[in-house]
């Protein structure tokens, strides 16, 4: 992204498209106070000015100065009329200003085709839009959704990516699927293969369900009417150890554990015969019988 103008200001670039890895370039003659914002700053990688620096004030802001603010100033670099990457006889040799869209002589400022080449040269990229004019920028604020006066906007391709809350699951779970792709999808495509729902339109499915261990690939299919790409990852599927008492004897025994947690109950004897193993009262031939059947049993 380009903005060029000749009198400075204070502009404001809104960044309101999910495009990773934005790079900025500013150039002015006079000094502009510039402020990056919008929902998708955090995907501003680089921004850089390059121009005269100027300080005449021509907007009547105060500004005087240049300076770049809304992210981290280590992404920032402010150079004072760098020598151009673009030779053009209608054009200066350094990078000092830009007012037009036009190729021919620009009255001591660079030709837009010099401005276009030096940002895209030094951010090693392509240009996505370039936007230039002569007069100020009067606490103008300008957002990448709007395109620019020179190069409106690239074709923008969604480019499909999600993630997960989590991508080993046990049997039985269900987890939600976040969609992270960029350039302005429009639609949805979702496949969740071994899933109780097997396919979805939502951006953001919730709640899909796995019965069965193995592994799944999940697919999501990103598009707009510029076009559509697909990105899938898989998901993993165990049969996870369900904790509780397993002794069937325990007055907490739980039929659905599978792993003894080591917290079983049992009843307490009360009996003040505990001879008498058949409670009739009696300690008899039946209660030895009884003990002979079990003796050298190993308990559990």
């Amino acid at each position: 992204m380009v903005y060029s103008n000749y009198d400075g200001g204070v502009l404001t670039i809104n960044c309101d498209l999910n495009i990773p890895n934005m790079k900025i370039g500013i150039c002015t003659y006079e000094a502009v106070e510039v402020h990056i914002t919008g929902p998708y700053v955090g995907n501003v990688t680089e921004v850089l000015y390059a121009g005269y620096i100027g300080e005449n004030d021509n907007c009547g802001q105060g500004v005087t100065n240049t300076t770049i603010s809304g992210v981290a100033p280590g992404i920032t670099d402010i150079l004072f009329a760098p020598p151009v990457t673009f030779t053009d006889a209608n054009g200066y040799p350094f990078i000092i200003c830009g007012y037009s869209c036009g190729t021919g002589n620009q009255g001591g400022c660079n030709t837009s085709i010099q401005i276009a080449e030096y940002f895209t040269d030094t951010f090693v990229g392509t240009l996505f839009l370039f936007d230039s004019q002569y007069n100020c920028w009067n606490d103008e604020t300008v957002s990448l959704s709007q395109g620019g006066s020179c190069c409106p906007s690239a074709i923008l391709v969604p480019q499909a990516f999600f993630s997960s809350n989590d991508q080993l699951l046990c049997l039985g779970q269900c987890i939600n699927f976040f969609d992270e792709s960029s350039g302005v999808p429009t639609s949805w495509s979702w496949t969740f293969a071994g899933a109780t729902t097997s396919t979805s339109g939502a951006q953001n499915p919730a709640n899909i369900c796995f019965l069965n261990a193995g592994i799944y690939p999940v697919t999501l299919t990103a598009s707009s009417t510029n076009g559509s790409t697909t990105y899938s990852s898989n998901i993993e599927v165990i049969s996870c150890g369900v904790p509780g008492c397993t002794y069937p004897q325990a007055t907490n025994y739980n039929p659905a554990a599978t792993v003894d947690n080591g917290n079983c109950g049992f009843p307490v004897c009360n009996n003040d015969c505990p001879a008498d193993l058949n409670d009739d009262g009696v300690v008899g031939i039946t209660d030895l019988l009884s003990f002979i059947g079990v003796y050298g049993t190993v308990c559990p």
